[in-house]
């Protein structure tokens, strides 16, 4: 019987001290297996959903967010979509307000170029951050003043990592949130509409910013002037028909192909979470998260050889007749809604950035690598004129 009993309690020990490593989480690195998960046969939108905001909740704390991203209710998720369909269709390339989003992406630019020099990730940053404003939530440029704008993206920045960490003791400490939230009482007069203006500046600004930072960089140091030239041409002429357009009779890569290569190389989420929904009498047998690796994915050979490197060539017909799917805006019913408008968008910004680097009167210099939220040492973006001054000066 003391055998039995002894037997009995090394069991349990054995079972509590494993349970721990088996919860932790189920990784999906292959383009099936991520199907698999963000699109599961025979699943409710509601299901759905509650996988998705579990762990999105950090995000709630650092940001007091309601959106579909947090929320389990499918008529949340049926408002936040259709709002901002409603927002991006008034952009789109083919309408009257894709003018104004040229507009608002020259002045921001104009008005964000440093008198001395800047941090270029600071400068991505602000003016991306000017855009979403200006451009989707219609806020008067004038209001936005730079001191603003760097606080308020450092924020963010600062606050996602944290919540990202589990740093939530150091995000309870942190009065930013109040401060950001009253700098967007000034600049944001429709509060009927954005009763929680975060709930649509974070998606959009959040993924279109670092898509930009990384994309410009690469023009920068893949060192290839056709490439310039090809980004240019769209700079000049920001139409669908330019985006899509292919350099040297068909020869060259087009704008299309560069943004989507920088989208694999540095997919907007890396990894995409979902808890595991399991009856309880499961849960200690099973991940609790799962995770779609985005990141993997996109450097397997599905995409051709030397997935480490940027090459827009790669998605060339030539290249590759059939063209292979992309996770950079999610998969499923859950998807990004700004799949179809973010990759043209942000190749608007990259264009008129490379523009006023081109221009004569701003440089931007490379650092030792392209960073990502962080790891910008070393970029920055220098007004040559006042360099120029300064030599004068001397």
């Amino acid at each position: 019987m003391n055998t039995l009993i002894s037997l009995f309690v090394l069991l349990l020990c054995l079972i509590h001290s494993i349970l721990p490593r088996l919860r932790r989480k189920r990784v999906y690195n292959s383009a099936p297996g991520l199907r698999s998960l963000l699109k599961p046969a025979n699943t409710s939108l509601a299901f759905l959903l509650r996988a998705r905001a579990i762990p999105n909740q950090r995000l709630v704390r650092a940001f007091g967010i309601s959106s579909t991203f947090v929320s389990d209710d499918p008529d949340v998720h049926h408002i936040f979509v259709s709002k901002a369909k409603d927002i991006l269709g008034g952009l789109s390339a083919k309408g009257e307000g894709w003018h104004a989003l040229v507009h608002a992406t020259e002045d921001a630019i104009s008005r964000l170029l440093p008198e001395t020099q800047v941090d270029y990730d600071t400068f991505v940053q602000c003016v991306t951050f000017t855009i979403v404003l200006v451009a989707l939530l219609d806020v008067d440029p004038e209001l936005l003043h730079r001191d603003d704008l760097i606080f308020v993206t450092n924020a963010i920045n600062r606050r996602w990592t944290d919540s990202k960490k589990g740093n939530m003791a150091i995000l309870n400490q942190d009065d930013s949130l109040d401060k950001l939230r009253q700098c967007l009482n000034l600049w944001i007069g429709d509060r009927d509409r954005y009763p929680n203006p975060l709930n649509f500046i974070l998606p959009a600004y959040e993924t279109m910013w670092r898509v930009v930072a990384v994309t410009v960089a690469h023009l920068y140091c893949h060192g290839d002037d056709n490439l310039r030239d090809v980004v240019l041409r769209f700079a000049d002429r920001p139409t669908e028909e330019q985006f899509r357009s292919f350099g040297k009779e068909g020869l060259e890569p087009s704008m299309k192909n560069i943004v989507t290569e920088a989208l694999r190389l540095h997919p907007p989420t890396k990894r995409i979470s979902r808890a595991a929904l399991v009856p309880w009498w499961k849960r200690y047998f099973v991940p609790s998260l799962e995770i779609a690796d985005v990141e993997a994915v996109h450097l397997s050979s599905v995409y051709g050889n030397g997935t480490a490197e940027f090459e827009p060539m790669r998605f060339h017909p030539s290249r590759t007749p059939e063209q292979p799917e992309l996770f950079a805006f999610g998969y499923g019913r859950l998807s990004c809604p700004a799949a179809s408008w973010a990759p043209m968008a942000a190749s608007l910004i990259v264009a008129k950035v490379v523009e006023h680097m081109s221009g004569g009167g701003h440089m931007l210099t490379v650092g030792p690598r392209i960073g990502d939220r962080s790891g910008w040492d070393g970029w920055r973006i220098i007004d040559q004129r006042s360099e120029t001054k300064t030599v004068k000066r001397t």
